[in-house]
Protein backbone atom coordinates (compact mmCIF):
# COMPACT_ATOMS: atom_id res chain seq x y z
CA UNK A 1 0.00 0.00 0.00
CA UNK A 2 1.45 3.30 -0.98
CA UNK A 3 1.81 6.46 0.99
CA UNK A 4 -1.13 8.00 -1.17
CA UNK A 5 -3.02 4.41 -0.80
CA UNK A 6 -3.14 4.96 2.88
CA UNK A 7 -3.46 8.11 3.38
CA UNK A 8 -7.17 8.00 0.76
CA UNK A 9 -8.36 5.35 2.81
CA UNK A 10 -7.73 7.00 5.72
CA UNK A 11 -9.62 10.05 4.65
CA UNK A 12 -12.69 7.48 2.98
CA UNK A 13 -13.04 5.53 6.61
CA UNK A 14 -13.16 9.07 8.19
CA UNK A 15 -15.56 10.42 5.83
CA UNK A 16 -17.53 7.05 6.62
CA UNK A 17 -17.33 7.34 10.25
CA UNK A 18 -18.56 11.24 10.29
CA UNK A 19 -21.65 10.13 8.22
CA UNK A 20 -20.63 11.06 4.59
CA UNK A 21 -20.14 7.69 3.07
CA UNK A 22 -23.52 6.35 4.61
CA UNK A 23 -25.86 7.46 1.51
CA UNK A 24 -23.46 5.60 -1.02
CA UNK A 25 -24.39 2.40 -2.26
CA UNK A 26 -22.04 -0.53 -0.57
CA UNK A 27 -19.04 -0.99 -2.95
CA UNK A 28 -18.55 2.60 -4.00
CA UNK A 29 -16.10 4.09 -1.55
CA UNK A 30 -12.84 2.72 -3.05
CA UNK A 31 -11.57 0.31 -0.23
CA UNK A 32 -12.08 -2.94 -0.41
CA UNK A 33 -15.63 -4.60 -0.10
CA UNK A 34 -15.55 -6.77 3.11
CA UNK A 35 -13.25 -4.00 4.99
CA UNK A 36 -16.12 -1.38 4.15
CA UNK A 37 -18.67 -3.74 5.08
CA UNK A 38 -16.65 -3.91 8.23
CA UNK A 39 -17.07 -0.43 8.97
CA UNK A 40 -20.58 0.29 7.63
CA UNK A 41 -21.35 -2.55 10.62
CA UNK A 42 -18.96 -0.46 13.20
CA UNK A 43 -21.12 2.62 12.44
CA UNK A 44 -23.91 1.17 12.37
CA UNK A 45 -23.48 -0.70 16.55
CA UNK A 46 -21.65 3.02 17.06
CA UNK A 47 -18.50 1.54 17.98
CA UNK A 48 -15.75 4.00 19.23
CA UNK A 49 -13.17 4.66 16.61
CA UNK A 50 -10.31 5.47 19.40
CA UNK A 51 -11.66 3.96 23.05
CA UNK A 52 -9.95 4.91 26.01
CA UNK A 53 -9.96 1.74 27.65
CA UNK A 54 -9.56 -1.76 25.57
CA UNK A 55 -11.54 -4.59 27.61
CA UNK A 56 -9.72 -6.55 29.04
CA UNK A 57 -9.96 -10.05 30.73
CA UNK A 58 -7.54 -12.59 32.91
CA UNK A 59 -6.44 -14.81 30.10
CA UNK A 60 -6.44 -17.60 32.36
CA UNK A 61 -9.14 -21.02 31.03
CA UNK A 62 -9.55 -19.09 28.26
CA UNK A 63 -10.39 -21.97 24.96
CA UNK A 64 -8.90 -24.76 26.27
CA UNK A 65 -9.06 -26.95 23.36
CA UNK A 66 -8.00 -23.84 20.70
CA UNK A 67 -5.11 -23.53 22.95
CA UNK A 68 -4.13 -27.30 23.19
CA UNK A 69 -4.82 -27.69 19.60
CA UNK A 70 -2.72 -24.50 18.70
CA UNK A 71 0.48 -25.17 20.97
CA UNK A 72 2.77 -27.19 19.08
CA UNK A 73 2.19 -25.76 15.96
CA UNK A 74 2.97 -21.90 16.97
CA UNK A 75 6.02 -23.50 18.69
CA UNK A 76 7.35 -24.62 15.12
CA UNK A 77 6.38 -21.42 13.31
CA UNK A 78 7.94 -19.70 16.23
CA UNK A 79 11.25 -21.11 15.93
CA UNK A 80 10.78 -20.84 11.84
CA UNK A 81 10.22 -16.87 12.63
CA UNK A 82 12.44 -16.47 15.63
CA UNK A 83 14.01 -13.63 13.91
CA UNK A 84 11.15 -12.47 11.82
CA UNK A 85 9.25 -9.02 12.60
CA UNK A 86 6.13 -10.49 12.63
CA UNK A 87 3.29 -11.40 16.06
CA UNK A 88 1.21 -14.49 15.84
CA UNK A 89 -1.84 -14.18 17.60
CA UNK A 90 -4.71 -16.08 18.60
CA UNK A 91 -8.11 -15.26 19.73
CA UNK A 92 -10.92 -17.23 21.33
CA UNK A 93 -14.72 -17.18 19.25
CA UNK A 94 -15.65 -13.99 21.38
CA UNK A 95 -12.14 -12.19 19.88
CA UNK A 96 -10.41 -12.04 23.17
CA UNK A 97 -6.68 -12.78 22.54
CA UNK A 98 -5.49 -15.86 24.54
CA UNK A 99 -1.90 -16.49 22.80
CA UNK A 100 0.65 -13.25 21.18
CA UNK A 101 4.21 -14.72 20.37
CA UNK A 102 6.35 -11.46 19.35
CA UNK A 103 9.73 -12.23 19.66
CA UNK A 104 11.73 -9.81 17.91
CA UNK A 105 11.76 -6.28 20.17
CA UNK A 106 10.44 -3.35 18.00
CA UNK A 107 7.44 -5.74 16.76
CA UNK A 108 6.41 -6.63 20.82
CA UNK A 109 6.59 -2.81 21.39
CA UNK A 110 4.30 -2.07 18.14
CA UNK A 111 1.47 -4.48 19.28
CA UNK A 112 2.00 -3.43 23.37
CA UNK A 113 1.10 0.06 21.94
CA UNK A 114 -1.81 -1.59 20.20
CA UNK A 115 -2.99 -3.16 23.58
CA UNK A 116 -2.50 -6.42 21.21
CA UNK A 117 -1.97 -9.01 23.69
CA UNK A 118 -3.03 -11.54 25.76
CA UNK A 119 -6.31 -11.18 27.78
CA UNK A 120 -7.29 -7.68 25.42
CA UNK A 121 -10.85 -8.10 23.64
CA UNK A 122 -10.12 -7.77 20.11
CA UNK A 123 -13.69 -8.68 18.43
CA UNK A 124 -14.95 -6.43 15.95
CA UNK A 125 -17.42 -4.62 18.54
CA UNK A 126 -14.80 -3.75 20.61
CA UNK A 127 -12.17 -2.49 18.58
CA UNK A 128 -13.82 -2.36 14.84
CA UNK A 129 -12.25 -3.69 12.00
CA UNK A 130 -9.11 -5.80 12.87
CA UNK A 131 -7.46 -8.89 11.33
CA UNK A 132 -8.86 -11.26 14.64
CA UNK A 133 -12.56 -9.89 15.33
CA UNK A 134 -13.83 -9.35 11.58
CA UNK A 135 -12.91 -13.02 10.15
CA UNK A 136 -15.12 -14.03 13.25
CA UNK A 137 -18.09 -11.90 12.15
CA UNK A 138 -17.06 -12.40 8.11
CA UNK A 139 -15.82 -16.81 8.32
CA UNK A 140 -13.56 -16.31 6.28
CA UNK A 141 -9.74 -15.56 5.75
CA UNK A 142 -8.90 -11.50 5.83
CA UNK A 143 -6.27 -9.33 5.04
CA UNK A 144 -6.44 -5.69 6.86
CA UNK A 145 -3.89 -3.38 6.10
CA UNK A 146 -2.84 -0.16 7.86
CA UNK A 147 -5.05 2.48 7.95
CA UNK A 148 -8.00 -0.30 6.30
CA UNK A 149 -8.37 -0.48 10.50
CA UNK A 150 -11.28 1.27 12.20
CA UNK A 151 -9.33 2.43 15.37
CA UNK A 152 -6.34 4.42 14.49
CA UNK A 153 -4.46 2.78 17.12
CA UNK A 154 -4.04 0.07 14.71
CA UNK A 155 -2.75 2.38 11.86
CA UNK A 156 0.47 0.79 11.91
CA UNK A 157 -0.40 -2.96 11.99
CA UNK A 158 -1.17 -5.10 9.06
CA UNK A 159 -2.87 -8.32 9.51
CA UNK A 160 -3.70 -11.71 8.17
CA UNK A 161 -6.09 -13.28 10.00
CA UNK A 162 -8.20 -16.93 9.55
CA UNK A 163 -11.23 -18.17 11.17
CA UNK A 164 -10.58 -21.51 12.79
CA UNK A 165 -13.32 -23.82 12.70
CA UNK A 166 -14.31 -27.26 14.37
CA UNK A 167 -13.71 -29.70 11.23
CA UNK A 168 -17.07 -31.68 11.06
CA UNK A 169 -19.71 -29.25 12.64
CA UNK A 170 -18.41 -25.84 11.61
CA UNK A 171 -18.55 -24.34 15.32
CA UNK A 172 -16.27 -21.15 15.41
CA UNK A 173 -12.90 -21.88 17.51
CA UNK A 174 -11.56 -18.80 17.42
CA UNK A 175 -9.00 -17.01 14.98
CA UNK A 176 -5.66 -16.80 14.14
CA UNK A 177 -3.66 -13.72 12.62
CA UNK A 178 -0.14 -12.25 11.47
CA UNK A 179 0.47 -9.23 12.50
CA UNK A 180 3.72 -7.04 11.34
CA UNK A 181 4.32 -3.23 10.41
CA UNK A 182 2.35 -1.78 7.68
CA UNK A 183 5.90 -1.29 6.08
CA UNK A 184 7.02 -4.86 6.64
CA UNK A 185 4.60 -6.87 4.47
CA UNK A 186 5.23 -9.60 2.72
CA UNK A 187 3.11 -10.65 -0.27
CA UNK A 188 2.58 -14.85 1.28
CA UNK A 189 1.40 -13.66 4.59
CA UNK A 190 -2.31 -14.08 3.95
CA UNK A 191 -0.96 -17.72 2.43
CA UNK A 192 0.68 -18.38 5.49
CA UNK A 193 -1.87 -17.50 8.17
CA UNK A 194 -4.47 -19.37 6.13
CA UNK A 195 -2.42 -22.68 6.51
CA UNK A 196 -1.35 -22.54 10.48
CA UNK A 197 -5.47 -22.02 10.49
CA UNK A 198 -5.87 -25.61 9.04
CA UNK A 199 -3.36 -27.28 10.55
CA UNK A 200 -4.90 -26.51 14.06
CA UNK A 201 -8.21 -27.47 12.59
CA UNK A 202 -6.57 -30.30 11.89
CA UNK A 203 -5.43 -30.74 15.19
CA UNK A 204 -8.37 -30.03 16.64
CA UNK A 205 -9.98 -33.12 14.45
CA UNK A 206 -7.10 -35.48 16.10
CA UNK A 207 -7.94 -34.35 19.32
CA UNK A 208 -11.35 -34.47 19.14
CA UNK A 209 -11.97 -38.01 17.52
CA UNK A 210 -9.71 -39.37 20.32
CA UNK A 211 -12.26 -37.32 22.80
CA UNK A 212 -15.57 -38.46 20.79
CA UNK A 213 -14.56 -42.25 21.20
CA UNK A 214 -13.60 -41.75 24.71
CA UNK A 215 -16.90 -40.36 25.18
CA UNK A 216 -18.99 -43.24 22.92
CA UNK A 217 -17.53 -45.89 24.11
CA UNK A 218 -17.86 -44.84 28.03
CA UNK A 219 -22.02 -43.84 26.92
CA UNK A 220 -22.70 -47.73 25.25
CA UNK A 221 -21.50 -49.37 28.27
CA UNK A 222 -23.48 -46.99 30.85
CA UNK A 223 -26.63 -47.38 28.52
CA UNK A 224 -26.82 -51.05 28.75
CA UNK A 225 -27.73 -50.77 32.38
CA UNK A 226 -31.31 -49.60 31.04
CA UNK A 227 -31.60 -46.84 33.43
CA UNK A 228 -31.32 -42.94 32.34
CA UNK A 229 -27.67 -42.51 31.64
CA UNK A 230 -25.38 -39.25 31.17
CA UNK A 231 -21.76 -39.11 29.85
CA UNK A 232 -20.54 -35.58 29.93
CA UNK A 233 -17.29 -34.11 28.89
CA UNK A 234 -15.98 -29.93 28.94
CA UNK A 235 -17.80 -29.85 25.68
CA UNK A 236 -20.23 -32.42 25.22
CA UNK A 237 -23.62 -34.41 26.81
CA UNK A 238 -24.57 -37.53 25.48
CA UNK A 239 -27.66 -39.08 27.28
CA UNK A 240 -30.02 -42.00 26.58
CA UNK A 241 -33.98 -41.57 26.24
CA UNK A 242 -35.03 -42.10 29.82
CA UNK A 243 -31.82 -39.75 30.46
CA UNK A 244 -33.17 -36.82 28.23
CA UNK A 245 -36.24 -35.52 30.43
CA UNK A 246 -33.55 -34.81 32.67
CA UNK A 247 -31.65 -32.19 30.12
CA UNK A 248 -31.58 -28.98 28.38
CA UNK A 249 -29.57 -25.48 27.41
CA UNK A 250 -28.34 -25.11 30.64
CA UNK A 251 -27.81 -28.44 32.04
CA UNK A 252 -23.72 -28.66 30.82
CA UNK A 253 -22.78 -25.57 32.73
CA UNK A 254 -24.37 -27.19 36.08
CA UNK A 255 -23.69 -30.41 35.96
CA UNK A 256 -19.57 -30.30 34.83
CA UNK A 257 -18.96 -27.79 36.97
CA UNK A 258 -20.24 -29.92 39.80
CA UNK A 259 -18.52 -32.90 38.63
CA UNK A 260 -15.09 -31.39 38.37
CA UNK A 261 -15.65 -30.21 42.06
CA UNK A 262 -16.92 -33.52 43.09
CA UNK A 263 -16.52 -36.08 40.98
CA UNK A 264 -13.30 -37.48 42.02
CA UNK A 265 -11.06 -40.53 41.05
CA UNK A 266 -13.10 -43.90 40.62
CA UNK A 267 -17.09 -44.39 41.68
CA UNK A 268 -19.14 -42.87 43.61
CA UNK A 269 -22.53 -42.26 44.84
CA UNK A 270 -23.75 -38.53 44.25
CA UNK A 271 -26.93 -36.23 44.56
CA UNK A 272 -25.92 -34.34 41.32
CA UNK A 273 -27.93 -31.39 39.60
CA UNK A 274 -29.79 -31.94 36.35
CA UNK A 275 -32.74 -28.93 34.90
CA UNK A 276 -35.53 -30.52 36.50
CA UNK A 277 -33.55 -30.64 40.16
CA UNK A 278 -31.39 -32.99 42.11
CA UNK A 279 -30.76 -36.74 41.42
CA UNK A 280 -29.50 -39.69 43.10
CA UNK A 281 -26.46 -41.11 40.97
CA UNK A 282 -23.25 -43.36 40.11
CA UNK A 283 -20.94 -41.13 39.04
CA UNK A 284 -17.82 -42.84 37.57
CA UNK A 285 -14.63 -40.82 36.01
CA UNK A 286 -12.94 -41.45 33.24
CA UNK A 287 -9.75 -40.58 31.61
CA UNK A 288 -7.46 -37.91 32.78
CA UNK A 289 -6.79 -34.90 31.79
CA UNK A 290 -7.45 -33.13 28.53
CA UNK A 291 -9.60 -36.42 28.10
CA UNK A 292 -11.70 -36.01 31.29
CA UNK A 293 -15.76 -37.37 31.25
CA UNK A 294 -17.87 -38.42 33.86
CA UNK A 295 -20.55 -41.56 33.39
CA UNK A 296 -23.54 -40.98 35.44
CA UNK A 297 -25.89 -43.28 36.06
CA UNK A 298 -29.32 -41.93 37.59
CA UNK A 299 -30.61 -43.82 40.92
CA UNK A 300 -34.65 -44.52 41.10
CA UNK A 301 -35.93 -41.58 43.50
CA UNK A 302 -36.34 -42.40 47.18
CA UNK A 303 -39.30 -42.40 49.00
CA UNK A 304 -39.35 -39.30 51.66
CA UNK A 305 -40.71 -39.38 54.31
CA UNK A 306 -44.29 -37.91 54.97
CA UNK A 307 -44.26 -34.33 56.36
CA UNK A 308 -46.50 -33.48 58.98
CA UNK A 309 -50.27 -32.44 58.78
CA UNK A 310 -49.98 -28.88 58.02
CA UNK A 311 -50.93 -26.45 55.12
CA UNK A 312 -51.21 -28.66 52.15
CA UNK A 313 -47.72 -28.20 50.21
CA UNK A 314 -49.29 -27.72 46.85
CA UNK A 315 -48.17 -25.47 43.93
CA UNK A 316 -45.15 -23.82 43.57
CA UNK A 317 -41.97 -24.74 46.01
CA UNK A 318 -41.43 -21.71 48.25
CA UNK A 319 -37.80 -21.66 47.74
CA UNK A 320 -35.42 -23.38 44.26
CA UNK A 321 -33.28 -24.98 46.95
CA UNK A 322 -34.59 -28.45 47.30
CA UNK A 323 -33.29 -28.47 51.03
CA UNK A 324 -34.62 -24.70 51.89
CA UNK A 325 -37.68 -25.87 50.25
CA UNK A 326 -37.97 -29.34 52.52
CA UNK A 327 -37.25 -26.89 55.57
CA UNK A 328 -40.01 -24.44 55.19
CA UNK A 329 -43.01 -26.84 54.25
CA UNK A 330 -41.87 -29.16 57.45
CA UNK A 331 -41.58 -25.98 59.53
CA UNK A 332 -45.21 -24.68 58.37
CA UNK A 333 -46.37 -27.97 58.90
CA UNK A 334 -45.93 -28.41 62.51
CA UNK A 335 -47.07 -24.87 62.77
CA UNK A 336 -44.16 -23.28 63.63
CA UNK A 337 -43.50 -19.82 63.21
CA UNK A 338 -40.43 -19.05 60.59
CA UNK A 339 -37.41 -16.55 60.40
CA UNK A 340 -35.93 -16.31 57.11
CA UNK A 341 -32.26 -15.31 57.16
CA UNK A 342 -29.93 -14.19 54.88
CA UNK A 343 -27.21 -11.81 53.32
CA UNK A 344 -28.40 -8.49 51.54
CA UNK A 345 -29.81 -9.60 48.04
CA UNK A 346 -30.51 -13.17 48.48
CA UNK A 347 -34.24 -13.11 48.32
CA UNK A 348 -35.65 -12.98 51.86
CA UNK A 349 -38.60 -11.26 50.99
CA UNK A 350 -39.65 -12.80 48.10
CA UNK A 351 -39.16 -16.43 50.17
CA UNK A 352 -41.52 -14.46 53.10
CA UNK A 353 -44.28 -13.29 50.42
CA UNK A 354 -44.40 -17.03 49.24
CA UNK A 355 -44.07 -18.34 52.59
CA UNK A 356 -47.14 -15.75 53.41
CA UNK A 357 -48.92 -16.61 50.52
CA UNK A 358 -49.15 -20.55 51.38
CA UNK A 359 -50.54 -19.90 54.36
CA UNK A 360 -53.69 -18.13 52.89
CA UNK A 361 -52.59 -14.29 54.23
CA UNK A 362 -53.36 -12.87 50.77
CA UNK A 363 -51.81 -9.13 50.51
CA UNK A 364 -49.87 -8.75 53.89
CA UNK A 365 -48.80 -6.03 55.91
CA UNK A 366 -44.89 -4.98 55.68
CA UNK A 367 -43.15 -3.70 58.64
CA UNK A 368 -39.51 -2.72 57.70
CA UNK A 369 -37.25 -2.18 60.64
CA UNK A 370 -35.26 0.50 58.14
CA UNK A 371 -38.68 2.70 57.69
CA UNK A 372 -39.02 4.33 61.04
CA UNK A 373 -40.94 2.63 63.95
CA UNK A 374 -43.12 -0.15 63.35
CA UNK A 375 -47.11 0.10 63.62
CA UNK A 376 -47.30 -2.59 66.19
CA UNK A 377 -50.98 -1.75 66.68
CA UNK A 378 -51.85 -2.27 63.34
CA UNK A 379 -49.59 -5.57 62.77
CA UNK A 380 -51.51 -7.13 65.91
CA UNK A 381 -54.99 -6.02 64.12
CA UNK A 382 -53.78 -7.32 60.74
CA UNK A 383 -52.46 -11.08 62.47
CA UNK A 384 -56.05 -11.76 64.06
CA UNK A 385 -58.07 -10.74 60.74
CA UNK A 386 -55.85 -13.20 59.00
CA UNK A 387 -54.16 -10.07 56.34
CA UNK A 388 -51.02 -11.63 57.74
CA UNK A 389 -47.10 -9.96 58.59
CA UNK A 390 -43.84 -9.76 57.36
CA UNK A 391 -41.15 -8.37 59.73
CA UNK A 392 -38.01 -7.24 57.70
CA UNK A 393 -34.50 -6.34 59.07
CA UNK A 394 -34.94 -7.84 62.56
CA UNK A 395 -31.66 -6.65 63.04
CA UNK A 396 -32.17 -3.13 62.67
CA UNK A 397 -34.60 -3.19 65.20
CA UNK A 398 -33.66 -1.59 68.22
CA UNK A 399 -33.42 -2.73 71.85
CA UNK A 400 -36.32 -1.14 73.03
CA UNK A 401 -38.47 -2.51 70.44
CA UNK A 402 -37.69 -6.06 70.36
CA UNK A 403 -40.31 -7.20 73.50
CA UNK A 404 -42.77 -5.98 70.97
CA UNK A 405 -41.46 -8.17 68.50
CA UNK A 406 -41.90 -11.23 70.72
CA UNK A 407 -45.28 -10.01 71.70
CA UNK A 408 -46.26 -9.93 68.27
CA UNK A 409 -45.40 -13.77 67.63
CA UNK A 410 -48.03 -14.34 70.66
CA UNK A 411 -50.56 -13.38 68.68
CA UNK A 412 -52.59 -16.04 66.40
CA UNK A 413 -51.70 -15.14 62.72
CA UNK A 414 -49.18 -16.03 59.29
CA UNK A 415 -46.20 -14.16 60.49
CA UNK A 416 -42.74 -14.26 58.84
CA UNK A 417 -40.20 -12.67 60.43
CA UNK A 418 -36.36 -11.93 58.04
CA UNK A 419 -33.05 -10.71 59.41
CA UNK A 420 -29.31 -10.93 58.35
CA UNK A 421 -27.62 -13.12 60.73
CA UNK A 422 -24.20 -11.88 60.08
CA UNK A 423 -25.50 -7.74 61.12
CA UNK A 424 -27.38 -8.93 63.64
CA UNK A 425 -26.90 -8.39 67.04
CA UNK A 426 -26.81 -11.64 69.74
CA UNK A 427 -29.62 -10.28 71.50
CA UNK A 428 -31.65 -10.09 67.89
CA UNK A 429 -30.65 -14.00 66.74
CA UNK A 430 -31.32 -15.07 70.50
CA UNK A 431 -35.24 -13.22 70.28
CA UNK A 432 -35.60 -15.26 67.11
CA UNK A 433 -34.38 -18.49 68.27
CA UNK A 434 -37.16 -18.07 71.24
CA UNK A 435 -40.04 -17.35 68.61
CA UNK A 436 -39.39 -18.95 65.28
CA UNK A 437 -37.99 -21.75 63.37
CA UNK A 438 -34.98 -19.51 61.36
CA UNK A 439 -34.58 -21.19 57.56
CA UNK A 440 -31.14 -19.88 56.26
CA UNK A 441 -30.82 -19.02 52.27
CA UNK A 442 -27.85 -20.10 50.79
CA UNK A 443 -25.36 -17.95 49.06
CA UNK A 444 -25.75 -17.85 44.99
CA UNK A 445 -22.31 -18.25 44.88
CA UNK A 446 -22.13 -21.91 46.84
CA UNK A 447 -25.36 -23.20 44.76
CA UNK A 448 -24.61 -21.97 41.17
CA UNK A 449 -26.50 -25.10 40.22
CA UNK A 450 -29.65 -23.11 41.17
CA UNK A 451 -29.61 -20.62 38.80
CA UNK A 452 -31.14 -21.81 36.05
CA UNK A 453 -34.42 -22.58 38.42
CA UNK A 454 -33.77 -18.90 39.47
CA UNK A 455 -33.62 -17.71 35.83
CA UNK A 456 -36.71 -19.72 35.22
CA UNK A 457 -38.50 -17.99 37.87
CA UNK A 458 -37.71 -14.50 37.13
CA UNK A 459 -39.39 -15.09 33.11
CA UNK A 460 -41.95 -16.70 34.84
CA UNK A 461 -42.94 -13.41 36.47
CA UNK A 462 -42.44 -11.26 33.70
CA UNK A 463 -45.43 -10.18 31.59
CA UNK A 464 -45.78 -9.88 27.64
CA UNK A 465 -42.94 -11.47 24.87
CA UNK A 466 -40.07 -10.85 27.71
CA UNK A 467 -41.55 -13.79 29.11
CA UNK A 468 -40.79 -16.31 26.14
CA UNK A 469 -37.01 -14.77 26.44
CA UNK A 470 -34.71 -17.71 26.12
CA UNK A 471 -30.37 -18.35 26.65
CA UNK A 472 -28.24 -20.42 24.27
CA UNK A 473 -25.93 -22.63 26.29
CA UNK A 474 -22.98 -20.67 25.56
CA UNK A 475 -24.52 -17.78 27.83
CA UNK A 476 -26.18 -20.01 30.42
CA UNK A 477 -22.41 -21.39 30.82
CA UNK A 478 -21.19 -17.49 31.57
CA UNK A 479 -24.34 -17.05 33.73
CA UNK A 480 -23.56 -19.83 35.69
CA UNK A 481 -20.25 -19.30 35.72
CA UNK A 482 -20.66 -15.32 37.63
CA UNK A 483 -19.95 -14.96 41.26
CA UNK A 484 -22.94 -12.74 42.07
CA UNK A 485 -21.58 -10.76 44.63
CA UNK A 486 -25.41 -8.91 44.53
CA UNK A 487 -26.69 -12.72 45.10
CA UNK A 488 -30.30 -13.15 43.75
CA UNK A 489 -31.24 -9.46 43.55
CA UNK A 490 -28.51 -8.90 41.11
CA UNK A 491 -29.52 -12.23 38.81
CA UNK A 492 -33.09 -11.42 39.00
CA UNK A 493 -32.18 -7.73 38.27
CA UNK A 494 -29.62 -8.80 34.90
CA UNK A 495 -32.20 -11.25 33.99
CA UNK A 496 -35.07 -8.87 33.83
CA UNK A 497 -33.24 -6.24 32.00
CA UNK A 498 -31.69 -8.93 29.22
CA UNK A 499 -35.69 -10.17 28.84
CA UNK A 500 -36.82 -6.72 28.00
CA UNK A 501 -34.22 -5.85 25.81
CA UNK A 502 -34.40 -9.86 23.76
CA UNK A 503 -38.21 -9.48 24.12
CA UNK A 504 -39.06 -13.20 23.53
CA UNK A 505 -35.84 -13.70 21.83
CA UNK A 506 -32.75 -15.94 22.14
CA UNK A 507 -29.86 -14.38 24.42
CA UNK A 508 -27.03 -15.24 23.41
CA UNK A 509 -23.00 -14.43 24.91
CA UNK A 510 -22.74 -11.03 22.98
CA UNK A 511 -25.65 -9.91 24.61
CA UNK A 512 -25.01 -10.81 28.10
CA UNK A 513 -23.23 -6.95 30.05
CA UNK A 514 -19.40 -7.03 30.19
CA UNK A 515 -19.14 -8.49 33.81
CA UNK A 516 -20.75 -11.14 32.48
CA UNK A 517 -18.55 -12.14 29.22
CA UNK A 518 -15.60 -11.81 32.00
CA UNK A 519 -16.68 -14.18 34.44
CA UNK A 520 -14.81 -16.96 35.79
CA UNK A 521 -15.72 -20.12 38.30
CA UNK A 522 -13.02 -20.14 41.21
CA UNK A 523 -10.18 -23.15 40.45
CA UNK A 524 -11.60 -25.68 42.32
CA UNK A 525 -12.90 -25.77 46.08
CA UNK A 526 -10.11 -24.36 47.58
CA UNK A 527 -10.41 -21.60 45.61
CA UNK A 528 -14.39 -21.30 46.02
CA UNK A 529 -13.72 -21.68 49.91
CA UNK A 530 -11.41 -18.89 49.87
CA UNK A 531 -13.87 -16.57 47.90
CA UNK A 532 -16.38 -17.54 50.38
CA UNK A 533 -14.70 -16.65 53.34
CA UNK A 534 -13.56 -12.78 51.80
CA UNK A 535 -17.60 -12.62 50.83
CA UNK A 536 -18.37 -13.35 54.50
CA UNK A 537 -15.88 -11.31 56.18
CA UNK A 538 -16.73 -8.11 53.93
CA UNK A 539 -20.58 -8.69 55.14
CA UNK A 540 -19.82 -8.98 58.31
CA UNK A 541 -17.41 -5.74 58.16
CA UNK A 542 -20.58 -4.01 55.99
CA UNK A 543 -18.25 -3.70 53.78
CA UNK A 544 -15.12 -2.42 54.85
CA UNK A 545 -12.08 -3.58 52.95
CA UNK A 546 -9.81 -2.75 56.51
CA UNK A 547 -12.02 -4.47 59.12
CA UNK A 548 -12.35 -7.39 56.46
CA UNK A 549 -8.68 -7.62 55.18
CA UNK A 550 -7.94 -7.91 60.28
CA UNK A 551 -10.63 -10.03 60.31
CA UNK A 552 -9.20 -12.69 57.74
CA UNK A 553 -5.35 -11.77 59.19
CA UNK A 554 -4.31 -10.88 55.54
CA UNK A 555 -3.23 -7.13 54.17
CA UNK A 556 -4.97 -4.88 52.86
CA UNK A 557 -3.47 -5.19 49.12
CA UNK A 558 -3.80 -9.16 49.06
CA UNK A 559 -7.53 -8.23 49.77
CA UNK A 560 -8.00 -5.74 47.32
CA UNK A 561 -6.16 -8.43 44.61
CA UNK A 562 -8.36 -11.04 46.14
CA UNK A 563 -11.48 -9.03 45.55
CA UNK A 564 -10.23 -8.27 41.53
CA UNK A 565 -10.14 -12.06 41.30
CA UNK A 566 -12.97 -13.16 42.56
CA UNK A 567 -14.99 -10.78 40.65
CA UNK A 568 -16.53 -8.86 44.17
CA UNK A 569 -15.95 -5.39 43.40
Amino acid sequence: MTTADRERTRRTREALVDGGLLVLPPGDSGVPQLIERSWRRCVGEAVPVAPDVTRYREPADLAPILCRAAEPVLARLRDSLADVPVAMVLADPAGRIVVRHADVRRQRSLMDRANAAEGFDFSERSIGTNGLGTVLVERRPMLVRGPEHYNPLLENLTCAGTPIVEPGTGRMLGSFALACSARDVHPLMAVLAGDIGRQIEMRVAEEGGERRRLLVDAYLRVDRTGAGALVIDQDTVLANGAGLAHTGPELHAVLWQFLLEHGGPGIRRLRVPLVDGPHDAVVERIGDGAHTAYCVRLLPARRRRAVPAGPAPAGRPLHVAPDVDRALVTALGLGERVAIAGGPGSGKAHTARRVLDRLGAGDPMVLDADHGPPNWDGAHAALRSGRGVLLRRLQRLPDPALWQVRRLAETPGPLVLTLDPAAAPDRVTGLVGQVATTVPLPVLARCREHVPALVREVLAGLDGPAAATTFTPAAWEMLIARHWPGDVAELAGTVVALARRARGGPIGPADLPAELRGSRSPAGLLAAAERDAITDALRAAGGNRSRAAQALGIGRTTLYRKIREFGLD
